[in-house]
């Protein structure tokens, strides 16, 4: 009989941290903000689409399985804005244990996202991009989607005061090209966030994500806390959680925790 171990002490405290670092800025109120500063720690933390910048990025995402296995996967991204333009490419390495004792973690290369975005109206408080992410099949069998896929998107956001801006962003995922040993891919996916910033260079959002997998039939509701803090000279120090909530998805996708950093130019 397999024993169920004790995970470390160190993610119980991730994530308890994060929850409560999240729900602090909600207990007070935020005082004026210097609407300069603001908007470019907007437009450097990458949270909002409808903000055109150039970086580059890294990430480590840790997925906590059911049954003792889980990922890490090193996400790395480079961005270009031109304009209101902006093209992205992001591959990763992922290193995945099934939780079978004395398998081992194995490691190899994922798939290759390339992605296009215009941010065509920005007046106001408002603000509009569309987008295309396409998904290279690069990564081996059990590392790769085996599909090469595209996600279409349209993010709306609505600045609310020059410190907090609500944003939706629904996004379409299907397969261009795949073996017919794979089933066919139909998924819509409805992001909803809400984002504070500060002048002391912190920002807080929160973002609950629907999924709907219409091949599978399949309904999924994501939550996503997400802290950062800007550390000057471009630099960005980012954390978030991914919450499934339903038991299945914790079991086949697991609780992620990501924390990265990214360096605008």
């Amino acid at each position: 009989m397999r024993t169920k171990s004790n995970k470390p002490s160190f993610i119980a405290f991730l994530k308890n941290f994060i929850f409560l670092i999240f729900l602090f800025p909600y207990l007070y109120t935020f005082a004026q903000t210097d609407s300069l500063a603001i908007e470019k720690l907007r437009t450097e933390s990458g949270v909002d689409p409808t903000r055109v910048n150039s970086r580059v990025g890294y990430s480590t995402l840790y997925f906590d399985k059911a049954n003792n296995a889980s990922s890490i996967s090193n996400k790395f991204s480079v961005v270009l804005g031109v304009n209101r333009w902006s093209f992205s490419i992001k591959p990763e390495i992922i290193s995945f244990h099934n939780g079978i004792a004395g398998t081992g973690f194995e490691t190899a290369f994922s798939d290759v996202k390339f992605s296009i975005l215009n941010a065509f109206y920005v007046k106001g408080k408002n603000s509009l991009a569309g987008s295309v992410e396409f998904s290279l099949p690069i990564g081996k069998q059990g590392f790769g989607s085996q599909m090469f896929t595209a996600t279409p998107a349209i993010t709306y956001a609505y600045t609310i005061n020059p410190s907090l801006f609500l944003a939706v962003q629904p996004q379409y995922t299907f397969a261009i090209a795949k073996d017919n040993l794979y089933q066919d891919l139909s998924v819509l996916t409805n992001r909803i966030f809400i984002a504070k910033f500060t002048k002391t260079g912190m920002f807080y959002v929160f973002e609950p994500r629907t999924i709907f997998d219409f091949e599978n039939d399949n309904f999924d509701l994501i939550l996503s806390p997400i802290i950062g803090k800007s550390l000057g000279a471009g630099f960005n120090l980012i954390g978030l959680m991914e919450i499934p909530t339903k038991k299945s998805t914790v079991n086949n996708r697991g609780v992620l925790y990501q924390i990265g950093f990214n360096k605008n130019f």
